[in-house]
């Protein structure tokens, strides 16, 4: 498998178990990213280069890379001799798609494509009935991939999905293209439209809407697609001369519909009650599958892991007959040929062939950087690098992605250095004339060893190299997750000591806490340390619907961390900027920890209440006590410990106790040490922190 990216998972876990295949090798751009899949999965080799995979003994290689890099790739491997399983897009020009099948024929190697949507069970009995004509002559088919794209709200912007208007197309579209051509056989586009565009951060334009309609012989198809905030709708609709049928294929649900009695007052109740019984049982066979395929470990415990399986498994069960017809590299250039005919009648041109880049680009400082900034990309630490900036100062952002960084720093003057605060060689170049670090770092991890290798050991590097360059000042930011914050009768402050049962709390808290003991301890051999923790952040660019007050399961639908009534700790993103640029150069405070929080004066009551009223929403809103939490994460849990999961863990009631933020907080220490003066006024704090934040997010949608 050539790319270690987020799919590689579901790929090595369907191909490595299906009888007969071994995992013999992964290749990225990245080694340490290969090998570090190599280890997870199980593959015998790992590889940088799609070149060196290329010359290593495997039979079969999937490409599991950007879609612009898809043809390249497969014809470096079909040349090599391996046979080829391309994820969709096959790639994106169907005369170059066609180009690489007569390769692949000419010299008798197998290329087939994925569109794992296409294979699973509730698809297979829609395509079984609509083959079979037991829904009658085929009228209409209607696709439907209704689902926030994430990306466009908050990035990267460096994705190739972001790079021109037809790549977002080209790499969703496919999805319903797929449906619309197996079932119907064929499609001609009639008409198409792309609406809602949105401004990138890189001067390009996305389209976060559209619609074609078209043919094929008697029957019309339409496909909608939508990538704004809302519901998830993935739906594809069939309409015959017998009957009609509907599979929900984000969840696998499936059901059909035949004329009832031709009294109007019966017709309603008889549908009614056929669907009831058809999805009833459906749910009750599907959720007694799916927890048997959890407890077993097993690839099909949820519908997208299944649907990539089945494909994988029935691409390699046909190795020796003849080729499913989904999988036909046929078939998937003429899935491309829908999605350029769809994107002609739209008028948004042609895909690109690079990852996206932006059209502005960050001037040279004007001095050598004597800043370091480390997480600048994140909510607070893009709002520090511009304070920091504008105040004059000589700023350099270690960070992972340069063009990530080139994007969201764009016409400002500072210094990119890319590369991971965990390497030496990276940290001791990053802090090359240094004088002053901020660490905002942080990981996303699903078992500690996750954040020991992310999290810890990089912070001891980095806070080791930092001490080897004698900078004056090691500014971390902790978290206020990391205090013992369930009792109404506890008094936080900067000086609180954390939590004294960090080992039973979340591992982002422990995680963090973690890091600062480290920290404090090479404080007393020499290291400037000052610390400090952010509440609960607001403000333009935090999602509206923030995890920090509540339980938002969605837009509409929420419950408190407890009782929602209790004064929460809010401090908006701009005022943590502030407090971060005066623990620079603020006197006295080395070796001091500080809480970043305004005074408490809104509950996670008053929040919803003002986000619903600014949205112009009903939201419905309910207490739940911890131990209700607790006890489904407890279920869950102990169903992972039973099969000895990987990320398995033991919940603990006082880690969701602490959620609400009972206690009083008190952020004197930091008005007095740092001379800061955060937004305290409850009118402003509405306005900047949930205002601006529903606004932005509307905006984005609009």
């Amino acid at each position: 498998m050539v790319g270690a990216g987020y799919i590689l998972k579901s790929h090595a876990l369907a191909a490595g178990s299906v009888p007969g295949v071994s995992l013999q090798a992964v290749a990225d751009s990245s080694l340490q990213r290969a090998q570090n899949a190599a280890r997870q999965f199980g593959f015998t080799q790992a590889f940088g280069s799609v070149e060196e995979l290329a010359q290593s003994d495997c039979d079969v290689v999937h490409v599991l890379l950007p879609p612009f890099l898809h043809l390249k790739a497969a014809e470096t491997l079909l040349r090599a001799g391996k046979s080829v399983f391309l994820e969709k897009p096959m790639g994106l020009s169907s005369e170059e798609c066609r180009r690489l099948g007569a390769l692949a024929d000419e010299k008798g190697l197998r290329l087939g494509v994925n569109h794992n949507f296409l294979f699973l069970p509730g698809y297979e009995r829609l395509r079984s009935s609509v083959l079979e004509g037991r829904l009658g002559r085929i009228d209409h088919v209607g696709a439907t991939w209704h689902s926030e794209l994430a990306q466009l709200r908050a990035g990267p912007f460096d994705n190739w999905m972001l790079g021109a208007p037809a790549n977002l197309f080209f790499e969703l579209g496919p999805h319903l293209a797929a449906l619309i051509l197996d079932l119907l056989g064929g499609g001609q586009i009639g008409v198409a439209s792309a609406t809602k565009p949105v401004e990138l951060p890189t001067g390009s334009k996305a389209y976060r809407s559209w619609a074609a309609q078209g043919e094929h012989g008697p029957a019309s198809f339409g496909i909608s697609l939508s990538a704004a905030p809302g519901q998830t709708d993935r739906i594809v609709r069939v309409r015959g001369s017998g009957g009609s049928a509907q599979l929900d294929f984000a969840r696998d649900i499936y059901w059909e519909e035949r004329a009832g009695p031709a009294n109007p007052i019966l017709d309603a109740h008889s549908i009614a009650k056929s669907i009831s019984r058809q999805t009833g049982r459906a749910a009750s066979g599907d959720r007694r599958r799916r927890v048997v395929s959890a407890l077993r470990k097993a690839v099909d415990s949820e519908p997208f892991s299944e649907s990539i399986a089945r494909s994988i498994q029935r691409f390699y069960a046909s190795w020796d007959g003849e080729v499913d017809g989904r999988h036909h590299w046929a078939f998937g250039a003429d899935v491309i040929r829908f999605c350029e005919d769809v994107c002609n009648a739209a008028g948004v041109g042609a895909p690109s062939t690079e990852l996206a880049v932006s059209k502005a680009k960050p001037r040279k400082p004007r001095a050598k950087p004597t800043i370091l900034v480390v997480g600048g990309t994140g909510f607070i630490g893009r709002r520090l690098v511009e304070r920091l900036v504008a105040n004059g100062e000589s700023v350099r952002v270690l960070t992972r992605s340069k063009s990530a960084a080139a994007i969201a720093f764009a016409g400002l003057p500072l210094d990119i250095h890319e590369g991971f605060h965990g390497n030496r060689d990276v940290a001791q170049a990053a802090l090359t004339g240094i004088k002053a670090v901020y660490h905002l770092a942080k990981c996303d991890g699903r078992n500690w060893n996750d954040y020991l290798r992310g999290d810890v050991e990089p912070t001891r590097l980095l806070a080791e190299e930092a001490m080897a360059a004698r900078v004056e000042r090691f500014i971390y930011t902790g978290t206020i997750d990391s205090y013992d914050t369930a009792s109404p009768r506890a008094r936080i402050t900067g000086n609180t000591p954390l939590d004294g049962a960090i080992g039973r709390r979340n591992l982002y808290a422990r995680s963090k806490a973690t890091c600062e003991q480290l920290l404090r301890d090479l404080a007393e051999n020499g290291l400037p340390l000052v610390i400090l923790r952010p509440a609960i952040v607001i403000g333009a660019g935090a999602p509206a619907a923030h995890i920090g007050v509540a339980n938002f399961m969605s837009e509409t639908d929420v419950t408190y961390w407890g009782s929602g009534e209790n004064k929460l700790p809010l401090v908006l993103v701009d005022d943590v900027a502030d407090a971060l640029v005066a623990a620079a150069d603020a006197p006295g405070i080395v070796g001091k920890s500080f809480l970043i929080t305004s005074t408490p004066v809104l509950s996670a009551r008053d929040y919803v209440s003002e986000l619903g009223k600014r949205a112009g929403i009903s939201i419905r809103a309910a207490a739940k006590p911890a131990w209700r939490y607790w006890l489904a994460d407890f279920v869950k849990e102990l169903a992972k410990n039973a099969i000895r999961h990987p990320n398995a863990r033991w919940p603990s009631l006082h880690d969701w106790r602490c959620r609400a933020h009972r206690s009083v907080y008190d952020n004197s220490d930091a008005v007095e040490g740092l001379g800061w003066h955060p937004v305290t006024d409850r009118t402003e704090l509405i306005e900047r922190g949930i205002y601006e934040a529903v606004d932005a997010s509307i905006g984005e949608a609009a």
